[in-house]
């Protein structure tokens, strides 16, 4: 039995078995049974009439009102509905931070246009002499060469629209970490590969073994960001990092080393412990 469905664009082949099935998780999915009030189906559609104007809409300034205005002038009940609606991909509203949380999302496109205006092929798609006719040159290369981005290139490349809303988001969701006062890291912007020298790399190891199935897009990334921030939170620094598309060396605590190595081969990440003192 294959876990996806093969679709054949040309010819359209698989689109009905595709839709059956699709139609079929509809009619077993309980949650679609759920009753939901008058007052929230207006709630939701005075949200989305608002998608010609914006792509999204703050919570406390816009959301708030539109919800008084259809008779839910409770803010934890327009809370209730959000969160109906998010979770069935109606709109995004995001509630880990409370920068997130004021920002509701009506047009998903919003949010992959200003990720891939940082996470991309700068070879490819980046204009250089752009950023040197402002000045930021030096903040582009150091982007898409050594992978940390400046706050002022953020700036420029979102044109100033919710900077800390997509940098919190980058954090949360373990794309972007936070690397001196005024520049993150973006590990899926590494190029540089690792060489594994002869000599191995010392210290004790523990192996995350994907091969029964497939080691997913971006988890090393994610790792490597999160080791940088609770680096970061114990005070060690940045400075003797070792960072590589598929290897990095972190002291994560005073006197212990921790080396990490994406194997995409073997479908394994390596994770390496190692005391430098006693």
């Amino acid at each position: 039995t294959l876990i996806f469905f093969p679709i054949d664009n040309k010819d359209s082949l698989g689109i009905d078995q595709l839709r059956r099935a699709v139609e079929q998780c509809a009619r077993d999915d309980k949650s679609v049974l759920q009753e939901v009030s008058i007052r929230w189906m207006a709630f939701l559609d005075s949200i989305l009439s608002k998608r010609e104007e914006s792509a999204y809409l703050t919570f406390v300034d816009e959301v708030i009102a539109l919800g008084a205005n259809v008779g839910i002038p409770s803010v934890r009940e327009q809370e209730e509905a959000l969160a109906f609606f998010h979770e069935r991909g109606l709109l995004i509203h995001m509630t880990s931070t409370e920068i997130l949380k004021n920002i509701v999302v009506i047009n998903p496109q919003w949010l992959i246009d200003a990720l891939s205006k940082v996470i991309r092929d700068g070879s490819i798609h980046i204009d250089f002499q752009e950023f040197k006719n402002i000045g930021l040159e030096e903040d582009a290369r150091s982007t898409f060469e050594t992978a940390l981005a400046s706050r002022d290139f953020l700036e420029y490349v979102w044109k100033g629209d919710q900077v800390e809303f997509f940098i919190d988001l980058m954090k949360r969701t373990m794309l972007l970490s936070e690397w001196d006062r005024d520049s993150y890291l973006i590990p899926s912007l590494l190029r540089d590969r690792y060489v594994l020298p002869e000599t191995g790399i010392p210290g004790h190891r523990c192996v995350y073994d994907f091969s029964s199935g497939f080691l997913p897009n971006g988890v090393f990334q994610r790792l490597l960001c999160l080791c940088v921030e609770l680096s970061s939170r114990n005070g060690n620094g940045n400075t003797d990092l070792k960072l590589y598309e598929n290897f990095t060396s972190i002291e994560l605590e005073k006197g212990s080393l921790v080396h990490l190595l994406e194997n995409k081969e073997a479908q394994a990440i390596s994770v390496f412990t190692e005391k430098t003192h006693a």
